[in-house]
């Protein structure tokens, strides 16, 4: 008779946001945990924990991808193996997850939960690598040329109108679709092609409109995708708020798509 503990995959995933990561007041077992939960039938460990934020917090999180080594799952910063009681040992995979709000929403699971710094954290109430683990996702950052990375350096770009250092961020033949460009060049019909129409296109925004700036409200990746939504200030303009995918291979940006109303 195999007398081995049952042994389960499981994720945890410590949400992330403005330089404090969530922790949760666990009911049943009344410790300090990360939000986390076993994987389903079929289910990749960054599947599940995407599924388990959203169902313990109500959070939708962005999982950057944290490692140059091919085929390791975004937002991954960790594995441990742990015993939960009748449940056996737990193979647990931890994450990262970069969320744009602060308002949780706790499922039945916990009815306390604390945004903390490595500082102000409850660790002594924990096990030994809850907060070491959080160290380690507070610390996290993608490589310099992750989508995250690429999309802070494009709005720092813009708005220093250094047309040099936003062109670096290009492939040689991107693409690049704007509801404004269609406005001011009808036979583009909204989209352009390389990086000499890029510039040619910027370089008459800067000459125009010599006050425009871009103020960053979110950025979220996804994979070699990351979301930018800012508001387009101009003095004597009413403020637009856009909308701009930015999709990433090999470190240069190959698409960008402009959103708008």
């Amino acid at each position: 008779m195999d007398e081995s503990p049952r042994r389960a995959f499981s994720i945890a995933v410590y949400p992330r946001y403005q330089g404090r990561v969530l922790i949760i007041k666990h009911k049943r077992l009344g410790v300090w945990l990360p939000p986390g939960g076993e994987l389903e039938p079929g289910e990749t460990p960054l599947e599940a924990a995407t599924r388990e934020l959203r169902e313990e917090t109500g959070l939708s999180g962005s999982f950057q991808q944290l490692s140059d080594i091919d085929g390791v799952p975004a937002g991954l910063i960790g594995y441990e193996e742990h015993r939960a009681g009748s449940k056996g040992i737990h193979l647990n995979f931890v994450f990262v997850a970069d969320v744009s709000t602060d308002v949780v929403r706790p499922n039945d699971e916990f009815t306390e939960w604390r945004w903390v710094t490595w500082e102000e954290g409850p660790w002594a109430d924990t096990p030994p690598n809850v907060g070491q683990l959080a160290r380690v996702a507070l610390r996290a950052a993608p490589p310099a040329s992750g989508p995250l990375s690429i999309a802070e350096r494009w709005l720092a770009a813009f708005n220093a109108r250094d047309l040099d250092a936003l062109l670096a961020l290009y492939a040689d033949d991107a693409v690049h679709v704007s509801p404004k460009l269609r406005e001011r060049r009808p036979e583009t019909r909204g989209e352009i092609t390389g990086k000499a129409a890029l510039r040619a296109w910027w370089q008459d925004s800067f000459d125009r409109l010599p006050g425009l700036h871009y103020r960053a409200l979110s950025l979220t990746a996804d994979g070699q995708r990351v979301w930018m939504e800012y508001d387009r200030e101009l003095a004597g303009a009413e403020t637009l708020r856009v909308a701009e995918v930015l999709e990433v291979a090999d470190g240069r940006i190959h698409t960008s798509r402009v959103f708008h109303g």
